[in-house]
């Protein structure tokens, strides 16, 4: 949209008309990065991109861009600050489940009138075709994208060595299997049937014959890795206890793995065959290895590091280190440091190595990276929008395989719980990704981004009489009292995430407690406490509760909590629980609920009231208390369930 056909350049334009990037774009239009980009492909405004250079070199005119203003009838400055919106809005009323999930929130207090947002997460298959470049830090150039899956079921994808073969994950009814195609055909080969596991990582052997997957089972049990024929047959079991995805030698007798323990992170060496391993470094918790990836000479081992305890909305400080075999000396392969890594790979020569990662002035959005070697200079290759989760590249660098995640929040609408009419439309544009959720006075209270900063509103039913409850730094992950009197939340107004409360008409407000993890804060019904998840006695996220006016947060459990919520009559806590620590690769295995009344001190117990694992449910139990949960996969990691007491109307709902 708004690009020149390839081959038919744009008209020579002024120096002085021209602008040459996106950020010089943003600031002519006085809006931020992220919102012209979404015009760029939602609105066809006019930028061009140099087909020379990478995807991310753009230039557009100013004559042409004023003319496209004044088409959309665009204001010359935001309008009430806002700039996340498109210029010319149009509502679209829901479509169909099956390319979006409509997802429903959950409510204060009962109403025969359901909210629901709608999330566009479809992560396909896609096929970078590259090109050499003789002089440029960055060894290609993008010449084509081929989309390979449409199903938005694909999780996982790597492809052969010598570039013959994609395999891929296809989730389906809860389950997973794992998929092979030529990579000149669109005809998929079924080669490990659906099971109730969660694919950790696929790897190629170095002639592109075999196939080695890495799978957790039910109820999180160590993973597990094994081997199959690229064109199918039964699989072999190899090796249990792994925590992330293997790569081989070059000779293909070897593996590296990451094992964790309650206490450490260890980067493994292990013999195929025989099972003989050696531990080549460890890292103490909180810090954890990722992403191992043997170099082609077999020198050198590289993987992430990353600070699991940071917690800021630039991400967890990943680095990029080498490790050498030989001696297990160990250096920072780059120092540049990433929000978050996914999947690291070497170029066939040695001279670079190929990621997904999130940079830090990024918020959420994953693209391919490339960092030389051994100078270690970083470069972007893709740009835009969407996500790409993982990176696999041939041997011959020429071909790179990513899963694409395009995700946008749309619009928040209201629907009678009876389901007898049809949705009216309350907020349209950017809404956020917090949850909307009901005030005693029939508002809403809703996200949306202003100016590259997340903000809490509210709104009547109608979708009218906005109002703005938070005016500076991020907010976001609201919640509000039963009796809709208080609301609390997370901002970072004083530097770092905490949680603010206030009352709803905006007085006292003030900052309870600092917030290390993701806290997702929860109001008791009547307004006077929060459950809350933090970092605390253990290298991950536990139970926690403070006094909304502040005051010292007791630690109501050890073990690792995420997203609490709690019982209407407000005596009880429940969440996703699981007996061990969390990392890159671990998960919540259960729902739990405990008394609130009672800590660590005095011997509080838990109840476990069903499993889960992926988008599925397993063996879910009968409990007097129904707890209803959905969710979905997000960009960076598997987002979790959202639970919510069952007393009509329920409303769970999963984050985009």
């Amino acid at each position: 949209m708004g690009e020149s056909p390839v081959g038919t350049p744009p008209p020579v334009k002024t120096a002085e008309d021209r602008l040459d990037s996106w950020k010089e774009i943003a600031a002519y239009l006085k809006r931020d990065v992220t919102t012209v980009q979404r015009w760029e492909k939602r609105e066809e405004m006019p930028v061009h991109r140099h087909l020379h250079d990478r995807m991310g070199s753009v230039y557009a005119s100013r004559a042409e861009l004023d003319a496209w203003a004044l088409s959309r009838k665009l204001p010359a400055t935001p309008e009430n600050g806002n700039n996340g919106h498109s210029p010319n809005p149009v509502a679209q009323p829901p479509v169909s489940a099956t390319s979006t999930s409509l997802t429903r929130l959950r409510s204060l207090s009962p109403r025969p009138v359901a909210l629901a947002v709608l999330v566009f997460i479809v992560p396909v298959v896609v096929f970078l075709s590259l090109r050499p470049k003789r002089a440029s830090s960055l060894p290609f150039g993008m010449t084509r994208t081929t989309r390979l899956t449409g199903d938005g079921q694909t999780f996982k994808a790597a492809i052969s060595p010598d570039g013959r073969y994609i395999a891929h994950t296809s989730l389906a009814a809860g389950q997973e299997s794992l998929r092979v195609r030529r990579a000149n055909t669109l005809n998929d080969i079924e080669i490990v049937p659906p099971h109730a596991v969660r694919y950790i990582g696929i790897t190629f052997s170095p002639d592109s014959e075999t196939i080695y997957y890495v799978v957790r089972t039910e109820r999180a049990e160590p993973a597990l890795l094994y081997r199959v024929a690229v064109m199918g047959g039964s699989s072999e079991e190899l090796k249990a206890r792994l925590d992330s995805p293997i790569t081989l030698s070059p000779d293909g007798k070897k593996i590296a793995f990451v094992r964790e323990t309650t206490s450490e992170s260890s980067l493994i060496v292990a013999d195929l065959e025989a099972g003989g391993e050696q531990n080549l470094i460890s890292r103490k918790l909180p810090r954890v290895l990722d992403y191992p990836a043997w170099s082609p000479d077999g020198q050198i081992i590289a993987c992430t590091d990353t600070d699991s305890a940071v917690t800021s909305t630039k991400g967890s400080d990943t680095r990029i280190i080498e490790v050498h075999i030989a001696d297990q000396a160990q250096k920072t392969l780059s120092a540049h440091s990433w929000g978050f890594v996914r999947q690291l790979t070497w170029l066939g020569n040695g001279r670079g190595l190929v990621m997904s990662a999130r940079d830090e002035a990024e918020s959420g959005t994953f693209h391919v990276w490339y960092v030389s070697y051994p100078d270690g200079i970083e470069r972007k290759v893709t740009e835009g929008l969407n996500s790409q989760m993982g990176a696999s590249v041939s041997a011959d660098s020429r071909q790179i395989v990513t899963v694409e995640q395009s995700s946008f929040s749309s619009s928040i609408w209201r629907i009678p719980a009876t389901g007898s009419q049809d949705p009216d439309l309350i907020v349209s544009g950017l809404s956020g990704w917090s949850a909307p959720v009901w005030t005693q006075e029939d508002r809403i209270a809703f996200e949306e981004e202003l100016d590259g900063r997340r903000s809490i509103w509210t709104v009547d039913t109608h979708g009218a009489n906005r109002k703005q409850l938070t005016l500076t730094a991020n907010n976001y992950d609201h919640t509000v009292s039963r009796n809709g009197r208080r609301v609390a939340w997370i901002s970072d107004r004083s530097g770092s995430p905490a949680i603010w409360t206030m009352d709803i008409d905006g007085g006292n407000l003030g900052m309870v407690v600092k917030a290390s993890g993701e806290s997702f804060p929860q109001l008791s019904p009547e307004g006077k406490w929060i459950a809350f998840t933090a970092m605390g006695s253990e290298h991950w996220t536990t139970l926690w509760r403070v006094a909304s006016e502040g005051g010292r947060a007791i630690e109501l459990n050890n073990r690792l909590w995420q997203r609490p919520v709690i019982s209407p009559d407000g005596k009880w806590i429940a969440g996703f629980y699981a007996d061990y620590q969390l990392s890159t690769q671990k998960f919540p295995e259960s729902i739990a609920m405990m008394s609130q009344w009672r800590t660590i001190a005095e011997g509080a117990s838990h109840t476990t009231l069903g499993f889960f694992i992926g988008r599925h449910s397993l063996e879910p139990r009968r409990t007097p208390i129904d707890v209803r949960q959905s969710w979905k996969r997000r960009r960076q990691h598997l987002e979790l369930p959202i639970g919510r007491w069952h007393t009509a109307p329920d409303y769970p709902f999963a984050r985009g």
